[in-house]
């Protein structure tokens, strides 16, 4: 299967960010991928983690953008990960990623762990959400986290546990700690779960202030870099082979040996 890493430079102009990710995805189509993974916020990146910004930028399944990519996917025949959004249901706010096909919204994750970090407070705005994805695209499970999530291996194996070849996380994901965090982390859940890690980021722009890290990356199973981005906006590209993560874990029969404490 192919992938494409769609690296944003998103900001606080939704309508320039969604003509931007459309730009891209067509891109992907172009290249041949078979799905193309946007990262976290990528249609609106408020300058301010509050309610007040984030309110009249909070949109359902049938609102304007999951629209748009539920559209762009069956006209490219290209599955997006719409990295995430801000998801209303009611008065309530969840921080949302949708897995679309050119069938429809095959499933949707919300961000089960709330980055509080400096003057960062998601737990202001955004309820968590309580469960794992993992979802079948283009004939590859796939497990589904969001940024912060990246820092509790438990989700990740939870998502291996049920069956995911690959784990995908969309993230927002800071210069400061990725600086200090992202790849290593990033190679641990690879690692531990002896499977792929995709990771779509942030790119580090004039649009958003030079906050966040880039470097977008897809690792192997066996926790090696198959392609890495660099902290500027563009497109990575790179194949998963689900029969190198089913040779490791015969040879390695982590799950096997799995105990739960």
């Amino acid at each position: 299967m192919r992938l494409a890493l769609l690296q944003m430079a998103s900001c606080a102009d939704k309508r320039r960010n969604l003509q931007k990710a459309v730009q891209m995805i067509r891109e992907a189509a172009n290249n041949e991928a078979d799905i193309a993974v946007l990262p976290e916020l990528f249609n609106f990146l408020p300058r301010r983690m509050t309610k007040e910004e984030c309110i009249p930028n909070a949109e359902n399944e049938e609102g304007q953008t999951i629209s748009l990519i539920r559209e762009l996917s069956k006209e490219e025949e290209i599955a997006i990960v719409a990295g995430s959004i801000i998801e209303s249901e009611g008065p309530k706010m969840y921080n949302t990623a949708f897995v679309v096909t050119k069938k429809g919204i095959l499933g949707k994750y919300r961000k089960n762990h709330l980055f509080n970090y400096g003057k960062i407070k998601e737990s202001d705005v955004f309820l968590a959400g309580k469960d794992p994805l993992v979802a079948d695209i283009c004939g590859i499970k796939t497990g589904i986290t969001i940024c912060y999530d990246l820092r509790f291996p438990e989700i990740f194996r939870a998502e291996a546990l049920s069956g995911a070849e690959a784990i995908i996380n969309v993230a927002a994901f800071l210069e400061e700690t990725g600086r200090a965090h992202w790849t290593t982390l990033l190679r641990a859940r690879a690692i531990e779960n002896l499977t792929y890690v995709i990771a779509a980021n942030q790119a580090g722009a004039p649009e958003n202030g030079f906050k966040f890290y880039g470097h977008s990356c897809i690792i192997d199973p066996w926790g090696r870099i198959v392609s890495m981005a660099d902290r500027g906006e563009g497109i990575i590209l790179g194949e998963l082979k689900t029969e190198k993560v089913k040779e490791l874990r015969e040879k390695m029969p982590v799950f096997k040996d799995y105990k739960e404490y």
